[in-house]
């Protein structure tokens, strides 16, 4: 029984969790314009959508678990609830990945902090080519691999307004395929 209640404690406390995480720490907004520069983060309703998921997992763990305690389902409740609080786990790390990835433009470079890693600094001036790839999460987003020197490649991703972040770049004659982008 004691795991049950410490399967229970994960799947109720990563919701509230995040939940806090992101209702304290929301700017709410994926964009934000300044004087001197410009960043952008993925957008608040898919890290939103991702909170809410969790919520509805961890509440129907917690029932399903809950229920199979009642013993009106024969399955052990250790292994239901550990079903969900391994997916809200996965769920809260993912969330916390994509709530990391930003790319902040100013007048002749931007940083760029990945979802693991330092933050990189990309002068435009050393950008050799930019070339958009079809994402393999969802193939009608277009990321943008940007090629810096000989082999340093880093990815923009297609969630986040390209169409601003190229604008500020100025760039378009690095974009290897410019007339099928536009």
């Amino acid at each position: 029984m004691d795991s049950s209640i410490a399967l229970t404690v994960v799947a109720a406390g990563i919701p509230i969790a995040a939940s806090l995480i992101l209702w304290l720490g929301d700017a709410g907004i994926s964009e934000r314009h300044h004087s001197h520069h410009d960043t952008y983060t993925v957008s608040g309703t898919l890290t939103w959508s991702l909170v809410f998921t969790m919520i509805v997992m961890g509440s129907l763990g917690i029932l399903l678990g809950w229920l199979c305690v009642l013993d009106a389902f024969t399955a052990n409740s250790a292994v239901v609830m550990s079903f969900f609080d391994a997916f809200l786990v996965v769920s809260f790390l993912y969330w916390v990945l994509l709530r990391r990835y930003k790319v902040v433009t100013y007048d002749d470079h931007m940083d760029l902090t990945p979802l693991f890693g330092h933050t990189i600094s990309i002068s435009y001036a050393d950008i050799k080519s930019m070339e958009f790839v079809s994402s393999t999460l969802q193939p009608s987003v277009r990321n943008l691999h940007v090629t810096v020197g000989q082999k340093r490649r880093v990815l923009l991703w297609g969630v986040l307004d390209l169409d601003q972040i190229l604008i500020r770049i100025d760039r378009y004659d690095a974009i290897e395929d410019f007339i099928a982008y536009r």
